[in-house]
């Protein structure tokens, strides 16, 4: 499985507006809103920021992973959004500069791990972090998490 099915540019946002993390989430799975993946967006999104208590990841506190496993999600769905300034987490901690939400159906579990432990290794190496910051385009974005999936 290679992480470019999951990451479409059409589902990529490259200035994120939001200052809070909840703001964020929101923001990045409105990319999401139309996806043929999804039944019931309205209920994927409620239960997406419910989880946000524990279901949370980040690394070097750069890069979050709001998700949720779902019977209103059909397929694995991914949407991506880039803040330059960093939306705060928690205070005294860095600002997350990358927001990946990850729809999940209830029995995907394997898909799931496999594309998180995907995007974990490209995003934790800060020269990955780096490049997807200088993206100028979506598309260029997506080609870069393309690129370094190959490497892995």
């Amino acid at each position: 499985m290679k992480l470019d099915e999951w990451i479409k540019p059409e589902r990529v946002s490259l200035n994120l507006r939001a200052r809070t993390w909840i703001e964020a989430i929101r923001e990045v799975a409105e990319l999401l809103r139309e996806a043929p993946e999804i039944d019931d967006f309205s209920a994927f999104l409620e239960e997406l920021l419910a989880g946000q208590g524990s279901g949370q990841l980040w690394f070097d506190s750069e890069v979050g992973f709001p998700h949720v496993r779902s019977v209103h999600v059909r397929n694995l769905v991914l949407a991506t959004g880039r803040s330059t300034e960093g939306v705060v987490i928690q205070e005294g901690q860095p600002p997350v500069k990358f927001v990946f939400v990850i729809g999940v159906p209830k029995l995907f579990q394997t898909e799931y791990l496999i594309t998180v432990g995907a995007l974990a290794r490209i995003v934790h190496e800060a020269p990955s972090r780096s490049r997807l910051l200088r993206a100028k385009d979506t598309a260029d974005f997506v080609s870069v998490i393309a690129a370094e999936d190959q490497k892995v």
